[in-house]
């Protein structure tokens, strides 16, 4: 029987800039297939469009599905004024029915001035006037 070997690193034994360099390599990891993903899909989809598919180890099937998403906030803003409500009353009646809750965020951003790429990817070079202009 083959086995596999995964390596993980244990975040509590890493240092923090390790960690921080793991995370960033695992987005770019992540964004790659994500778009290798789309690109397959299109490719199938172009090819035979609706199917269910067969390979050596998956299955796949392809669906045209219509999915519709309802702007509840436009809805009440009609509804009130044909109500006579005005823009103020409608704005505390949302803030009334809407939930806040806190969650952590990491946004993760390659650093251009090091020199240093991660595996697989390019190192450029830009000032700091382009790099601006890259982020509006």
């Amino acid at each position: 029987m083959n086995t596999t070997t995964i390596t993980r690193m244990t975040p509590a034994s890493t240092a923090t800039g390790q960690l921080v360099d793991r995370f960033g390599r695992l987005k770019a990891d992540a964004a790659d297939i994500a778009t290798e993903l789309d690109t397959i899909k299109d490719t199938l989809i172009e090819r035979v469009g609706e199917a269910k598919l067969e390979g050596e180890l998956f299955r796949l099937s392809l669906a045209n599905q219509l999915r519709s998403t309802t702007d509840w906030k436009a809805v009440a803003a009609v509804l009130a004024q044909k109500a006579g409500l005005t823009d103020k009353v409608l704005d505390a009646i949302i803030a009334a029915n809407t939930n806040c809750t806190a969650a952590w965020v990491a946004r993760c951003n390659a650093r251009v001035t090091t020199g240093k790429a991660a595996p697989g990817r390019q190192t450029i070079s830009m000032t700091e006037d382009e790099l601006a202009a890259l982020c509006k």
